[in-house]
């Protein structure tokens, strides 16, 4: 049986709706829907990269419709996220709820709103014609508008499902942010924050007062307790490739044991397998793979993990092992977090970090 390893796609988030989707045991987009709907009107999504942070938003999308107008925006799909200014960031957001209003809903949002939208490049409207005359007094200004209008003809809340603004730098995360904290307090607002805010020190409100941080974890994968884990992470695999579940059993352990190495991460645990499907190709299968090829695509791993070690990151990191980690150093913290050497779990009702298990060989290899 020939199999279409591109399906896995580990990079690219799932779409609201889309068949692909399991619910991690930790929650997620079911949790996260379940606030907004609960009246927490602000709802902060933090966690480590590849985590299914931007699946778990359009998760909640699907389930708030019905029950808001939602307005999912993937700032990323449309933006250099390296150098989006706040203007663009307000006018962005302006297109992407008129475009749901008027193209998605069928709202008949005025036609000077529309045109300038449409003229300034962040919505898509055949119907538009040139607004270089329109006159609008500002991006923020404008993007109240389009609340205003677009709350006034669907008469539902409005909820804003931001993804993209953890890909910012650093240092333009505040000025961007304060786009988000003059939005009105009629709406609701859930936002995929910053890795360095996720796991640093961060403002005591980074947006409304009263939000709520839900922080999306590495799934336990190990042992007993990893069971859970390891069956969702191989029904993903099954709804990706499009096959059924019983085609896994002669290939049961190699999967265990990716579901284990990705250290709970669905994105690390689909790149092993589509790499192991890979090596099989160069080798001339189109099948499954064999433990020749998930070693390969694993050693590929240590090797992405060993260059990028700093002086002094073995010691830490094993130093960090099964505490909270408050006593490293926060940038290196922040690094060696966002970079998946340490994972967060839940265990015993408590914080821990551990050492991702395709770090391990690299904190005692003489090349490190």
């Amino acid at each position: 049986m020939t199999l279409d390893w591109k399906k896995l796609a580990p990079h690219k988030p799932l779409d609201p709706g889309d068949a692909a989707y399991v619910r991690p045991p930790t929650g997620g987009g079911e949790e996260i829907a379940k606030w907004v709907l609960a009246g927490k009107s602000t709802v902060l999504v933090g966690g480590p990269a590849g985590i299914g942070k931007s699946t778990e938003l359009a998760r909640a999308a699907e389930l708030l419709e019905g029950e808001r107008l939602v307005c999912l925006a993937r700032i990323d799909r449309h933006e250099n996220m390296r150098t989006l200014e706040p203007e663009r960031l307000a006018l962005r957001l302006a297109g992407l709820l008129v475009d749901e209003a008027h193209h998605g809903r069928g709202l008949s949002v005025s036609r000077p709103l529309r045109e300038y939208l449409h003229w300034s490049g962040v919505l898509n409207d055949p119907d538009a014609l040139s607004a270089m005359g329109a006159h609008f007094p500002s991006a923020e200004a404008t993007l109240r508008l389009a609340i205003s209008e677009v709350a006034r003809l669907s008469k539902e809340r409005i909820v804003f499902l931001i993804d993209g603004l953890e890909k910012v730098p650093q240092d333009r995360t505040e000025d961007l942010f304060d786009v988000l904290r003059s939005l009105p307090e009629s709406i609701d607002v859930v936002v995929v924050i910053p890795w360095h805010l996720s796991f640093g020190p961060r403002p005591e409100v980074m947006v409304r007062g009263g939000e709520k941080i839900f922080w999306l974890r590495a799934w336990e994968v190990a042992g007993d307790a990893g069971e859970a884990g390891r069956k969702a992470l191989a029904e993903i695999l099954v709804r990706k490739l499009g096959i059924d579940t019983s085609e896994l059993a002669p290939h049961r352990e190699l999967i265990k044991e990716a579901a284990e190495q990705s250290g709970g991460a669905p994105r690390t645990f689909l790149q092993l397998i589509a790499d192991a499907g890979t090596y099989a190709r160069l080798r001339g299968r189109d099948d499954w793979f064999t433990r020749e090829d998930f070693e390969d695509a694993v050693r590929d791993q240590h090797d992405s993990y060993r260059r990028l070690l700093l002086p002094g990151d073995r010691e830490a990191i094993m130093h960090a092992e099964l505490t909270d980690g408050v006593e490293m150093e926060l940038p290196r913290k922040i690094r060696l977090m966002a970079h998946g050497f340490l994972l967060e779990l839940i265990r015993d009702g408590k914080p821990m970090l551990v050492i991702h298990p395709l770090a391990y060989p690299t904190l005692w290899s003489d090349n490190a």
